[in-house]
């Protein structure tokens, strides 16, 4: 038997038991009505954010709705009418909500102070008198007209994320990414000390190789945590690109693919490390304290993620975490997402993930290959990675 077809086998066997198990199907539920979620509930939501309704005593003056309609449609927004009998049926329109602002006089009423519908009808409202002002004061159309087209001065960003939305996604997808490596992570190494700790590794043993059994495991695990990320990220990824009432910018689409490779990169980098700590222990009841230093590496690497890289994509401690091989995974995802990321940078970091989770691979089946030769207590690493370790 060739050493794949073992593999093969080991993982065939670990994928049944993953898909049979009720915590699979459980999460896998979850996540497929998180996902629907993410897609339906901003179009439920939102399908009647930006209709507006303006109340008026009596019709609307035709300068007013040319000068708002203008401004609504630069804003994206549809703006109706309605014409009430009085100044109090305005207010009233606003305050049982048949308006979303009134105007009455000099007076307008609003639902929601500060915000954005009544702000343009304000400025319609001063726009509208500023030019009859300058007709009185004997100015003719087209001085008027050249007075109103003074543009205020461009806005330019600076300190903050260049789009709000998409650095929302890279906040999530960073989330996502370290739940998902950790629990893979733990479920690797609880299967591991099981096997251990029952002697189910010892019949293994007798026919296949210790190689053969940690990456049958570990390629058990990441094929059906990777299928559940695809379950999560497919729906939101293609509504993305076929509607914009999700709310995220077509763009989205190439972070969410991009952290799917950042997973199988980052699972790579820690799974075989899980399965190596999972093997030091000989009882369940150790396993937490064998796995806590690998832990402890993922939450410092998620904790820059959030902090540094939302805030300083291009400062230096952003750039270094997010190339530096064990916190890669977590960071780059996010940083990419908040900011610009040199393509040079996203692909060393790519290239320094790949060769470090093939180092660590080796040394995780060097002490995997001896550390389940120790029964009776739990081993130590010292001893297992020693030029005298037996195995």
């Amino acid at each position: 038997m060739t050493w794949w077809t073992g593999t093969r086998l080991v993982t065939g066997r670990a994928i049944r038991e993953n898909l049979r198990s009720r915590t699979f199907k459980i999460v896998t539920a979850f996540l497929l009505l998180l996902s629907v979620a993410a897609v339906l509930l901003p179009q439920l939501l939102g399908q009647d954010e930006r209709d507006f309704t303006l109340a008026t005593a009596g019709e609307v003056p035709t300068g007013l709705a040319a000068t708002l309609d203008a401004s609504a449609r630069a804003a994206e927004l549809e703006v109706d009418y309605l014409a009430a009998a009085d100044d109090d049926a305005v207010r009233l329109a606003v305050e049982e909500g048949d308006a979303d602002a009134g105007l009455a006089g000099d007076v307008l009423y609003t639902a929601q102070p500060g915000g954005l519908f009544p702000a343009l009808v304000g400025q319609a409202v001063v726009a509208v008198e500023l030019a009859d002002r300058l007709g009185a004061a004997g100015l003719d159309p087209e001085e008027i007209a050249g007075v109103q087209s003074v543009v205020p001065p461009e806005q330019v960003g600076v300190g903050g994320v260049e789009d709000a939305d998409r650095a929302g996604v890279g906040f999530i997808v960073g989330i996502v990414l370290y739940l998902a490596v950790t629990f893979a992570g733990s479920a690797i190494a609880t299967a591991v000390a099981t096997e251990k700790s029952t002697r189910i590794s010892e019949v293994l043993l007798a026919v296949l190789r210790p190689s053969q059994v940690m990456v049958g495991t570990v390629l058990a695990v990441g094929a059906v945590t990777f299928g559940q990320l695809l379950l999560l990220a497919t729906p939101l990824a293609v509504a993305v690109r076929v509607t914009d009432a999700v709310g995220l910018p077509p763009v989205a689409t190439t972070d969410i693919a991009l952290g799917v490779v950042w997973f199988v990169l980052g699972f790579a980098t820690y799974a075989f490390l899980f399965a190596a700590a999972g093997s030091l222990v000989d009882k369940l009841s150790d396993l937490s304290a064998s796995i806590t230093p690998i832990t402890i590496v993922l939450v410092a690497g998620y904790m820059v993620g959030v902090t540094v890289a939302t805030t300083d994509s291009e400062g230096a401690a952003s750039v270094a975490a997010s190339i530096f091989p064990l916190s890669a995974p977590l960071v780059m995802p996010i940083r990419w997402s908040v900011g610009e990321v040199p393509a040079y940078q996203l692909a060393l970091a790519m290239v320094l993930s790949a060769a470090t989770a093939a180092l660590l691979a080796a040394f995780a089946s060097r002490v995997y290959s001896r550390a389940l030769l120790v029964t009776g207590r739990r081993a130590r690493l010292r001893d297992v990675v020693g030029r005298d370790a037996t195995g």
